[in-house]
């Protein structure tokens, strides 16, 4: 039986250290997915990573071995030791791994609910995935619903009101520092989308100006000027640090950009004033020793926590609107899937009942020779029809157990029990018939004769 998976780690239960350890690049996405199909059996995978979460959402006909397989690859292919991953990680079946999957969309999942970007790295993660040919029916209905369920939650609920994100966290925590970010030099050392939120907004605090510092010269330009900032080149990050208050930052890169060595010299250069780094990176862009340093007050997304419970406080109400919203569209896709499970095993027992109905009309006119064709066609209509009014009653059962209970029986039972008293899992009764034929001594099972045109 086809089911669906959710593996792997999140804010909720693994440090950013293993966090940063377990990331996945673009680079890596294509070879992560080859493995987990040949060696964990997901005939349908994607891969989510963010700073905050690396998932796997995929389909298996076992979804508990493979799960559990899953893990294996993921450490296997970033060098964690299994053990490590094993202590942090979930493994969600079924209909909680379509729920989990549902909630990470609509950012119910979220260090801060209700933050605008996870849907955005949702939809990468799939289109990454179906791009590689790694999205079957089962994902694609799934993520589809999820992203409808996310566009109700984000206009139905006001769940997004305000800031809500990582970099808005992040720029709540300097303005509590400061009290107001007027006054205060503010460097933003890096160009992508988490930074880029970061600086939007900063410029929204009524900071005067925003320095930007990034590798790629046209992006960092190109952020300074969103934002009415100045731009300086990778070069001069020393220097700028020398001279801001905060510091936020968000690269891409694998290893931190700034450590002890980096901040000895900008230190004493800055005569004992402190300075505040906001690191929101995974992997960290910030060495985390750094906070043993005399006057330099460092932050990583796990130390946002206690802002964003207050955010969490504010939302509550809205939060639970809009569960109750993703719990529908979660109930959608599991009927659909208790649907397509039935489908199959209702098209089997249609099947063998025209089997065993035309075997034993065939059988029946070797001993009825002198009946005309249009007799023929009667006979094997009357025999159709019998079968259709003794199956309509577990047929119509079994479709109503894909929606809900049937007198106690969920569809899962009500399916097992029909493969049971039909014999479903058995080989056909046509075959049975044609090998008994010499024990009743009746010829071989004919067709009937065709009506003559």
């Amino acid at each position: 039986m086809t089911e669906l998976v959710a593996l792997g780690i999140n804010h909720n239960g693994a440090a950013v250290e293993l966090r940063e350890r377990l990331a996945v690049s673009e680079d890596e996405r294509a070879l992560l997915l080859d493995a987990l199909e040949h060696d964990a059996n997901l005939r349908e995978a994607m891969v989510v990573s963010t700073c905050n979460r690396v998932e796997i959402y995929g389909v298996s006909d076992d979804a508990k071995t493979s799960g559990a397989a899953a893990l294996d690859v993921l450490a296997r292919c970033k060098n964690v030791p299994i053990g490590d991953l094993r202590t942090a990680a979930f493994v969600r079946e079924s209909f909680d791994a379509a729920r989990h999957i549902f909630r990470v969309a609509s950012s119910l999942e979220s260090i801060v609910i209700g933050e605008p970007q996870i849907l955005g790295q949702v939809k990468a993660g799939y289109q990454h995935a179906k791009d590689h040919g790694r999205v079957g029916p089962v994902l694609d209905r799934c993520l589809s619903l999820a992203f409808k369920g996310a566009k109700r939650v984000r206009t139905e609920t006001e769940i997004a009101r305000g800031g809500a994100s990582v970099p808005s966290v992040a720029v709540d925590l300097a303005t509590s520092i400061f009290g107001d970010l007027t006054d205060s030099a503010v460097l933003v050392v890096g160009a992508g989308e988490m930074a880029q939120a970061a600086a939007v907004h900063l410029k929204a605090a009524g900071v005067p100006e925003i320095v930007v510092v990034n590798r790629s010269v046209e992006r960092g330009e190109a952020l300074a000027r969103e934002v009415e900032g100045r731009f300086e080149p990778w070069d001069r990050l020393e220097a700028e640090l020398v001279r801001a208050d905060v510091v936020i930052s968000s690269t891409g890169s694998k290893l931190p950009i700034i450590d002890r060595s980096t901040l000895k010299p900008v230190m004493k250069k800055r005569r004992q004033r402190p300075l505040f780094l906001v690191d929101i990176a995974v992997p960290r862009d910030v060495a985390s020793d750094v906070s043993r340093a005399s006057h330099v007050f460092l932050y990583n997304v796990d130390d946002l926590q206690s802002i964003v419970h207050d955010n969490l406080r504010s939302r509550q109400g809205e939060a639970r609107r809009a569960e109750a919203l993703v719990d529908e569209e979660v109930d959608g896709f599991v009927q659909w899937m208790r649907s397509r499970a039935v489908g199959p095993l209702i098209g089997t027992l249609q099947g063998r009942a025209r089997s065993i109905v035309d075997a034993e009309v065939a059988r029946a006119l070797t001993r009825l020779p002198d009946l005309s064709p249009a007799q023929q066609k009667v006979l094997l209509k009357l025999g159709q029809s019998i079968a259709q009014k003794l199956l309509h009653s577990p047929m119509s059962a079994v479709r109503q157990g894909a929606n809900g209970p049937v007198k106690g029986l969920d569809g899962a039972q009500l399916a097992e029990s029909l493969s049971v008293l039909f014999a479903l899992d058995e080989p056909d009764p046509r075959a049975r018939a044609q090998s008994s034929k010499t024990a009743d001594g009746d010829a071989p099972a004919a067709k009937p004769r065709p009506e003559p045109s």
